[in-house]
C-alpha cells in the first residue's frame, strides 16, 4: 500500500498555471454540439475521443500513448481537452535512471522510495503527466451514480500496472483517491481558475510526506517534476512536502491531521527543548523576511548588508533545502546594493540553482540572478546603497559645515560686539576723566 498522501489541491493552494512559451495567445479550434450533446472536434494523435459524455459537456478523451504507454485520461470540456492535449510535453535528457532509487516498505509509512545510490542536489527524479485528469466541476457536480461509472470507465483504460498504482493510493473509491491524492493544476495560460483540474500522478504516490523534504515538486503545463534539494545518500528515503513546510510544529500537524495525518518525520519527533528552538526560528524567519521585504519596498530604507546572509543561514539551519530560491534572491541583492562583490556573486549563483530546482530554467528572476553572477559590478543593483549612503553623507557633511561656518560668523559677531562694548567702556571712562579733570580746574580758576 502508498503511504497515505493527502489532498493537495484546494487546501495547500497548489495552483500549476499552463505555460506556452512566449506565445501569449493560443489558438483553439472550434468544437461543436449535436443535438444528442455528442461533441465534435478532434484532438491531435494518438488521443481518443470524444466519448461518454455526461453533465453537460464534459466528456472521456484517452490517449495510450501517455506516460510510456501506461495511459493517460481526461474527463474534461472540448477546448480544455484541446489545451492539455497539445501541451508541449516537458522532458528531461538529465533524468535520472530509474534503477536509481526502488519502492521499499518504511515503518509507519507504508511503501516509499529508497535512493539505491548518492542522488546529487538538483537531479531531476522523476517527470510525468497525470494519469488521471478531471475537470474539478465535473468532479464537485457530477451524480454519484454516473460519476462512479464514467470514472470506472476512465480507469478500465489505463494499463494494468497504472490500475494497480491508482487503486493502491489512499482512499475508498475512485472518488475518495481523486480527493486525497490529487494536485489542482490550472490548464489555461490566462490562469482562469474555472480551468481548474484535478490530476492523480500515480509514480509520485511513492513520495512520503517529510517536513523538511528533500525532494521538491513542481508543476509546468500538466508535467509534474521532482527534483532533489539536496544530496541525498544510499538507503535514505526520498521525500516530499505535502504542506507549506515554513510553520510551527503545531500548526504543521494540525494541517496534516486535518486530513487524518500524523506526521511523525524527524522534524516533528524532535524533543520540547528542539521544537521550541525550530519554532523560534521559524518566527524569527517570518519577522525578519517582513522586515525585509517592508524596507526594500522603500527602496532599501534603513536595510542592512548583513539581513540577507542572516535569513539564508536561519533556512539552512532550519534544514528548508525546498524554499532557498527567494531567500538566496534577496540575499544577491541586498550584498549587491552595498557593495559586496564576493557576497553577491557566491549568493546570485546559489540563486541561480535554487530557482532552478524550485521553479525551472524559466524562473521569475533567474535571468537578472545570472546577469549578476556574471557581472556584479554591471548589474543595475550594484552599489545602490551606497551611492544613496555617500549622497546622504555629503548632505550631512555639508549641513555640518554650514553650520559650523554660521556659528563660527556668529561667534566672530559676538566677539566683536563686545569688543566694541569694551572699547566704548574704555572710550567713556577716559572721556569721564577728562570732563572731571576740566571741570576740576575751571573751579579753581
Amino acid at each position: 500500500m502508498y503511504q497515505l498522501r493527502p489532498l493537495l489541491l484546494f487546501s495547500l493552494g497548489v495552483l500549476a498555471t499552463a505555460v506556452r512559451g512566449d506565445d501569449s495567445k493560443i489558438e483553439i479550434p472550434e468544437v461543436n454540439f449535436d443535438l444528442e450533446g455528442e461533441h465534435t472536434g478532434e484532438l491531435p494523435s494518438p488521443w481518443e475521443g470524444p466519448s461518454h459524455c455526461v453533465s453537460g459537456d464534459h466528456c472521456l478523451y484517452f490517449n495510450p500513448a501517455g506516460n510510456d504507454n501506461n495511459g493517460q485520461v481526461l474527463i474534461t470540456t472540448p477546448n480544455y481537452a484541446y489545451l492539455t492535449a497539445t501541451f508541449p510535453k516537458i522532458t528531461s535528457e538529465t533524468q535520472i535512471s530509474p534503477d536509481s532509487f526502488h519502492l521499499a516498505p518504511i515503518p509507519g509509512k507504508g511503501n516509499g522510495f529508497v535512493a539505491d545510490r548518492l542522488i546529487k542536489k538538483g537531479e531531476v527524479i522523476m517527470q510525468r503527466q497525470p494519469s488521471f485528469l478531471v475537470h474539478a466541476d465535473a468532479h464537485i457536480d457530477m451524480k454519484p451514480e454516473v460519476q462512479e461509472k464514467i470514472y470506472q470507465t476512465a480507469l478500465s483504460k489505463l494499463s494494468k500496472d497504472a490500475q494497480e498504482k491508482f487503486l493502491a493510493q489512499f482512499g475508498d473509491g475512485v472518488r475518495a483517491k481523486i480527493d486525497k491524492n490529487s494536485f489542482r493544476i490550472v490548464v489555461d495560460p490566462s490562469g482562469d481558475k474555472e480551468s481548474g483540474h484535478l490530476g492523480v500522478f500515480v509514480d509520485v504516490s511513492g513520495f512520503n510526506h517529510d517536513c523538511r523534504p528533500n525532494v521538491h515538486y513542481r508543476i509546468t503545463n500538466t508535467t509534474h517534476t521532482t527534483v532533489a534539494v539536496r544530496d541525498i545518500h544510499p538507503g535514505e528515503e526520498l521525500t516530499i512536502s505535502y504542506i507549506y513546510g515554513i510553520a510551527r510544529r503545531s500548526t504543521r500537524q494540525k494541517e496534516l491531521q486535518d486530513w487524518g495525518f500524523e506526521c511523525t518525520c524527524s522534524q516533528c519527533t524532535l524533543n520540547s527543548l528542539e521544537i521550541d528552538a525550530s519554532d523560534a526560528r521559524v518566527k524569527e524567519i517570518k519577522r525578519l523576511e517582513e522586515e525585509i521585504e517592508d524596507k526594500m519596498s522603500r527602496r532599501g530604507e534603513e536595510i542592512k548588508p548583513e539581513m540577507g546572509g542572516k535569513l539564508v543561514d536561519m533556512y539552512l539551519e532550519e534544514k528548508l533545502f525546498a524554499y532557498l530560491a527567494p531567500t538566496y534572491v534577496r540575499a544577491a541583492l541586498i550584498y549587491s546594493m552595498f557593495g559586496n562583490e564576493a557576497k553577491a556573486k557566491e549568493y546570485a549563483e546559489e540563486a541561480v540553482g535554487a530557482l532552478t530546482r524550485e521553479y525551472g530554467t524559466h524562473a521569475k528572476d533567474i535571468e537578472s540572478m545570472r546577469e549578476l553572477a556574471a557581472d556584479v559590478k554591471g548589474h543595475w543593483s550594484w552599489g545602490i546603497k551606497v551611492v544613496n549612503e555617500d549622497k546622504e553623507q555629503k548632505k550631512k557633511t555639508e549641513t555640518w559645515k554650514l553650520g559650523q561656518a554660521k556659528g563660527k560668523k556668529n561667534e566672530t559677531g559676538e566677539a566683536n560686539v563686545k569688543k566694541e562694548k569694551k572699547v566704548r567702556e574704555k572710550i567713556g571712562k577716559k572721556t569721564g576723566k577728562t570732563v572731571k579733570k576740566a571741570k576740576a580746574k575751571k573751579d579753581e580758576l
